[in-house]
């Protein structure tokens, strides 16, 4: 007769855990796997000179809301463009309810150029998002559609380098996309923000949208977002993207689902943000992103995040429970997991331009970020989150 004594529920227990933990590296192995994929489908951004086309209309529009501090070098920035003039550029600025200096700043440049044009609005009406309404209010501004147009649409808090324009245009031409968008790279000086957050964000983000549109979602960032405005009139423009608060998601997907294609653009090199900057405004702004894309779901961000601190921690938790009950196998599970985040992390870092050599901290950026989510659930419960002044979700 056999006893199921303290030493047998033990070994049944460690063997439990062992396989939890396997299989938790597995999945992670699988992350990483897919994270390193959507990386090489990323496209590199074209020189200028690639592009043969006719010089096109291209108008710019900025909303901005309580941006005085980053507005100047913005608008600054989009004025200096090599983009031939010829073809007749335009670039609206969105006073969105500010109270701040952002209105001045955006007039003094009006004065300056003839180029420049400002719009203000009392804040977005019933059933619309603030964002979306103020670019919306740009296109609207900006008069009836040109022959060829484009739009460009760049957060406030983005600087574009002197040829990033013409070499976005010369990217969509070459590789024939109706959409192409780029995030932007880390300014001088930034802040922990970009080798913490920043690669295990991209890596979730992308798991919810494909950088060439072949997912159930195509991949955009607010940044820096170049389409064409007759793929844009064709999806129904703002208007039919009026209550979303993820909007570049959902614009690329959209003119995806529209017949459209939709590319993601490596040009970090030509756009900076300092919207992540300093580290808690980066948190913020990712929370923000993540629970406007739940709609506000507290059981999804509670478990997102719950399930990224899991996974992140499962390859070495899996070293140090191998080590611990002698298990090589389960220690070399481990090792292997923690090498495959290790190279999903350099591979967002090394495109973000963040600190790439920090790939060996995988897991603990990894798990940091799942932090991001379950700040988000709370603030959720507690109906405390906001942005701008505004609600991060909105009904």
């Amino acid at each position: 007769m056999t006893r199921n004594g303290p030493a047998t529920r033990a070994g049944v227990g460690t063997r439990a855990i062992s396989a939890l933990l396997t299989a938790a590296v597995a999945g992670s192995v699988y992350r990483s796997a897919c994270a390193v994929d959507r990386r090489r489908r990323v496209v590199p951004l074209r020189d200028a000179r690639s592009r043969s086309a006719a010089p096109a209309t291209v108008t710019v529009v900025v909303p901005a809301r309580n941006e005085a501090a980053v507005l100047d070098d913005c608008l600054h920035a989009i004025r200096s463009q090599t983009y031939s003039r010829d073809g007749g550029l335009r670039l609206v600025v969105v006073d969105d309810d500010s109270s701040d200096a952002t209105g001045e700043i955006a007039h003094r440049h009006a004065r300056e150029d003839a180029c420049v044009s400002v719009v203000r609005t009392a804040g977005p009406p019933p059933g619309w998002t603030g964002k979306v309404h103020a670019m919306h209010a740009g296109i609207e501004a900006a008069g009836a559609p040109q022959p060829g147009e484009w739009l460009l649409f760049v957060d406030a808090d983005t600087v574009l380098g002197p040829e990033a324009l013409e070499r976005l245009l010369a990217t969509a031409l070459a590789v024939d996309a109706d959409l192409v968008s780029t995030p932007g790279g880390p300014p001088r000086g930034h802040s922990l923000s970009w080798p913490l957050l920043v690669p295990p964000a991209m890596q979730m983000i992308g798991e919810n949208a494909d950088p060439d549109g072949a997912g159930g979602k195509a991949f955009a960032i607010g940044h820096c977002i170049l389409v064409r405005r007759e793929q844009y009139t064709k999806m129904g423009g703002w208007e039919a993207l009026a209550s979303r608060r993820n909007e570049d998601i959902a614009l690329a997907t959209a003119v995806r689902d529209c017949g459209g294609t939709t590319r993601t653009v490596d040009g970090l090199d030509h756009v900076t943000t300092t919207g992540m900057d300093p580290f808690g405004q980066g948190w913020g702004s990712f929370r923000k992103s993540f629970m406007a894309a739940t709609r506000g779901s507290i059981p999804v961000l509670l478990g997102g995040g719950l399930g990224q601190i899991a996974l992140a921690l499962a390859a070495p938790a899996a070293v140090v429970a191998g080590a611990r009950s002698r298990r090589r196998w389960l220690t070399a599970v481990g090792a292997a997991g923690w090498v495959a985040q290790s190279v999903a992390h350099q591979q967002n870092a090394d495109l973000m331009r963040s600190a790439p050599w920090l790939a060996p901290l995988a897991p603990l950026t990894g798990a940091l970020f799942g932090g991001v989510l379950v700040d988000g659930a709370i603030r959720s419960l507690r109906g405390t989150g906001s942005w701008k002044g505004r609600p991060d979700t909105r009904a």
